[in-house]
């Protein structure tokens, strides 16, 4: 609300929003894959001795779909929002 009492328009905000999300969703991702992949691979390894592999189709279309939604979930959240007046959100806080 600061950065639209400032002059900044929606498209403005709706672009920033989207850059915030998609790197919060990529670390996310990252992390999840590296981690997730070095457990998966430690139990399927050398707990149940098991052969283990990496298939990096899955794991992009995990990323990708981890980004969707983050995205998607993060403007419907602040879509309401961008639509008020700032005055009455700020005077509320």
């Amino acid at each position: 609300m600061i950065l639209k009492t400032l002059g900044a328009t929606r498209a403005m905000l709706i672009r920033a929003f989207t850059y915030e999300y998609f790197l919060l969703g990529a670390a996310t991702a990252c992390f999840a894959l590296i981690a997730g992949g070095g457990i998966a691979w430690f139990v399927l390894s050398q707990i149940m001795k098991l052969p283990s592999s990496f298939l990096p189709d899955v794991a992009l279309a995990t990323i990708l779909l981890s980004l969707v939604t983050t995205i998607g979930i993060g403007l419907a959240g602040t879509w309401r929002i961008l639509g008020q007046k700032a005055a009455p959100v700020l005077r509320e806080l």
